[in-house]
């Protein structure tokens, strides 16, 4: 797989596996919906291999982006019982992306699950989230930063250069969170946590309190 994303389309961002236990997650971004349908063909063969000896129900595929690009994916993925992620137009890239190296960065996803009514204040509050994440202490290691939306779910997707810049952005928004996390109340976010070993190792006393899943980055992982 790694040698088809280093010979494929240049609309791929990053690109790596990880694992949890039994369980192999492979964290990708491209540019555009055009990009995600380019390596979906690179790749195709391989992944009905893998599908064939694993079972369909064993693999299950999210995504996230602009209306516009999930109107080009959802033909093409929901058949497969995608979840799509709607980006908030508030979304944001930090630093620049690096390139033509290793990934060896940071990513958490919150997904918090809303109750019934309450999605529209629950969106209310993001702006705070931008503002404390675009002035705070983890702004100088941000690579991204944004709200999705699908259903009663909401993600956040949030990349950083390492673990302390994900451990100073927690403590910007510490305050903030407390929020939301009254809204969806007891059991109501889930936290997976993608990195190198050494990365979540520094993020384990902090997150795994929380429930957080930790997913251990594959060192072929790499920013295309």
């Amino acid at each position: 797989m790694y040698n088809k994303v280093k010979s494929g389309t240049d609309e791929c961002l990053y690109y790596g596996f990880a694992v949890c236990g039994n369980r192999v997650l492979c964290r990708e971004g491209y540019k555009s919906a055009t990009g995600v349908l380019a390596h979906g063909k690179e790749v195709k063969e391989i992944v009905a291999e893998i599908v064939s000896e694993i079972g369909k129900d064993k693999m299950k595929i999210m995504g996230m982006g602009t209306k516009e690009d999930l109107d080009v994916l959802k033909p093409h993925l929901e058949p497969q019982g995608a979840r799509l992620f709607n980006l908030d137009a508030g979304s944001m890239s930090g630093i620049a992306l690096p390139s033509g190296c290793p990934d060896t960065h940071v990513s958490i996803a919150p997904e918090f699950i809303v109750p019934a009514g309450r999605m529209d204040e629950f969106i209310a509050g993001f702006p705070k989230f931008y503002a404390a994440t675009k002035n705070g202490a983890g702004a100088s290691g941000l690579l991204y930063y944004g709200f999705g939306v699908e259903g009663n779910s909401v993600v956040c997707r949030e990349g950083y250069v390492n673990a302390e810049a994900c451990l100073a952005h927690g403590a910007d928004v510490k305050e903030l969170l407390e929020e939301p996390l009254k809204v969806v109340g007891a059991g109501g976010m889930r936290l997976n946590v993608v990195g190198p070993k050494a990365e979540l190792d520094k993020l384990r006393p902090k997150l795994e309190p929380r429930g957080a899943i930790f997913w251990e980055l594959d060192s072929g992982a790499l920013w295309k």
